[in-house]
């Protein structure tokens, strides 16, 4: 079990970082989400497909049919989302990485903590754990601290506080998702955050 979730949170972390990678391929925001609409049109078809080849969900380890097609969905409208806000309208694309900071790393450390370690259940379902939501919330910190550090785009304080809070508001999202569309809503919830921030800090 353990291992299973290891393999899938370890595509998580590959596709996490194609995704940074891809941020900076390209100079113009409006290039870098048409080139990413035009490829989920085509590549999410393509997943769903396949996913109807026996064999196939259980080789990539999936939870059900068809998931990897719904996290790419999910994956490409999330930085479509976010590259429009925080990239094309606010000018800076380091947030757009801060973003997926605040999902990525925290969410595997939630899977794997939480399926460890959780003992206290909590959630809609009760089957996510407060030691995984715990383990998201200071991963996504330390995350999001990083980035707009090394970007340098606050002061220091103001980059402690809006680190905080990034994190904490999508560790409550994955933790009240129940349909495994954490790969959108969390870093999503993180830009709404570094949006308002940005508008009071302007």
């Amino acid at each position: 079990m353990i291992a299973k979730e290891v393999f899938r949170k370890f595509l998580h972390m590959l596709a996490f970082a194609a995704l940074i990678l891809w941020l900076y391929a390209l100079e113009d925001w409006r290039q870098s989400v048409l080139i990413t609409a035009c490829a989920f049109v085509v590549i999410t078809p393509c997943l769903i497909l396949l996913s109807r080849i026996p064999g196939i969900s259980e080789a990539v380890v999936a939870r059900r049919r068809g998931e990897f097609a719904y996290s790419f969905t999910a994956y490409a409208l999330a930085y479509i989302v976010t590259a429009t806000v925080l990239w094309g309208y606010f000018g800076k694309r380091g947030l757009v990485v801060a973003c997926f900071f605040a999902w990525a790393p925290g969410d595997a450390a939630a899977a794997l903590i939480g399926k460890i370690f959780g003992r206290y259940k909590i959630g809609i379902s009760g089957k996510k754990s407060m030691e995984g939501s715990g383990a998201m919330a200071c991963c996504s910190f330390v995350g999001v601290l990083s980035v707009l550090l090394y970007f340098n785009l606050y002061s220091n304080l103001w980059t402690i506080v809006i680190s905080l809070v990034t994190a904490i508001c999508p560790a409550v999202a994955e933790l009240l998702d129940e349909k495994g569309l954490d790969t959108f809503f969390c870093p999503v919830t993180a830009m709404v955050i570094l949006s308002v921030f940005e508008l009071i800090l302007r």
